[in-house]
């Protein structure tokens, strides 16, 4: 039954996203980060669900008639590159033999991850009002939001002895995967719910920050405790009360630190007494690869999927293999010294536009709520920062979203700033005319 509900949703909403792409662009967000079809056993399981979505979205937004016609910005600029970038390093894989052995990985994964660079495009394209931004922000908040409650009500259930993990055979499945993308959910969470007038909505939005906080714990990710610190603590600072912000910091971390299970204690007390388990030894095995990797293919690295036995057997032959863990060493070892450099500048990009925005906003007095953004988008970013140094996560779907809500937010901005220029400006013959003075 659950399987029939869940296929009866996904192709009820196909002639929607056709006449409305936008909602395309929310169904597809709702089925990359909930994975709906991962919650059934039969038929839904490995239905293309996100196929189905993606291609009405496609065709419906080739006619669509509100559109952000002007995003070549910055970032966009910079995205582009990068995904030219991944499409040449795959090619050149091909062409060096050391590299046949993980050819067909890497064009998989080019595929999967142009798939995601087409969806952002397209949210960039079509996210083109303010309450439309609010709604991606809603929808993709509460995918994770509900997903940390799951995991919250299961560590109450089984008194946190075991990790809690995403729906199976999805971006975060693992528990590393599902700390990073609650973390990167946890701003939305909390600012949305600060500007929610809403009843119902805002105790949904502030029920699902609490248990994600929890769940994040519940993963047993030292990477995600290490992010959680950062992302309560960034908005601790940003927070009016921050007196009392840290005193429910502190808390809350006497209440971990008093009621969490041995095993959770256990984990965490490795990491921070700095000592080193085979998980920790494999990640610095695993960058120390990525390094070597890239010294000899400085430019290209070894394409996606580079991170093989084989290869680490060759590069670094005293060394255990290990995945890359390390969204830097990741873009590193797979696009070398010029995708590093391309992704950190993108990173780099967003952070500094944002700071711009925020100063703009204050300076000029328009578009107050701009503030709201640029705080869920500099802390998101922040724990995609922290966490993501120790996760193979680069090509985070979650990430492009908050890169495409940065370029959308710039050009909101601007067309609100130049509405208020304009109105100012007819304004001004009418002033001269009675008397009051001309605004210059």
């Amino acid at each position: 039954m659950r399987d029939y509900i869940i296929l009866a949703v996904i192709l009820a909403s196909v002639p929607i996203c056709l006449f409305n792409p936008y909602f395309g662009v929310l169904m597809w967000s709702w089925i990359a980060y909930f994975n709906p079809h991962r919650f059934a056993w039969g038929i839904a399981y490995n239905f293309p669900v996100a196929t189905a979505v993606a291609v009405p979205t496609l065709v419906g937004t080739i006619f669509a008639r509100k559109m952000n016609r002007r995003f070549l910005t910055r970032e966009m600029g910079v995205l582009l590159f990068l995904w030219i970038w991944f499409a040449y390093t795959v090619f050149h894989a091909t062409q060096e033999p050391l590299f046949h052995d993980h050819i067909r990985e890497a064009q998989n994964q080019l595929a999967t991850v142009s798939k995601v660079l087409l969806m952002t495009m397209l949210s960039v394209l079509l996210v083109s009002s303010v309450r439309k931004l609010k709604y991606l922000f809603v929808v993709t908040s509460l995918s994770f939001g509900i997903l940390g409650i799951k995991g919250a009500l299961f560590g109450l259930r089984t008194g946190g002895e075991f990790r809690v993990y995403g729906p199976p055979d999805s971006f975060v499945a693992d528990n590393n995967d599902l700390a990073l993308a609650i973390n990167m959910s946890l701003p939305m969470l909390f600012y949305l719910a600060r500007r929610e007038e809403r009843r119902w909505l805002r105790n949904i939005l502030w029920a699902a920050f609490f248990c994600s906080g929890i769940a994040v714990l519940l993963t047993y990710s030292r990477g995600g405790l290490l992010g959680l610190a950062v992302v309560m603590s960034m908005i601790a600072v940003k927070a009016r009360k921050k007196a009392l912000a840290i005193v429910l910091l502190i808390i809350c971390a006497s209440l971990v630190l008093t009621f969490a299970p041995g095993p959770w204690l256990g984990r965490m007390g490795i990491f921070l007494t700095g000592n080193l388990d085979e998980s920790a030894q494999g990640r610095l095995n695993a960058w120390h690869f990525a390094w070597v990797l890239a010294t000899n293919y400085p430019l290209t690295g070894g394409g996606f999927e580079t991170f093989t036995p084989g290869l680490f057997e060759r590069f670094t032959p005293n060394l255990q293999f290990a995945g890359p863990h390390s969204i830097y060493f990741q873009v590193l070892g797979e696009q070398g010294f010029v995708g590093l450099g391309l992704f950190l500048t993108l990173l780099a990009s967003c952070w500094f536009t944002l700071r711009k925005l925020r100063r703009s906003a204050q300076r000029l007095g328009v578009a107050s709520w701009v503030m709201t953004y640029t705080d869920i988008l500099q802390v998101s970013l922040l724990a995609y920062m922290v966490s993501g140094a120790f996760l193979p996560r680069a090509y985070f779907d979650l990430f492009y979203q908050l890169v495409a809500s940065v370029i959308i937010l710039k050009i909101l901005f601007r067309r609100e700033v130049a509405a208020v220029t304009a109105q100012v400006r007819e304004e001004q013959p009418v002033l001269a005319q009675v008397g009051e003075p001309v605004i210059s």
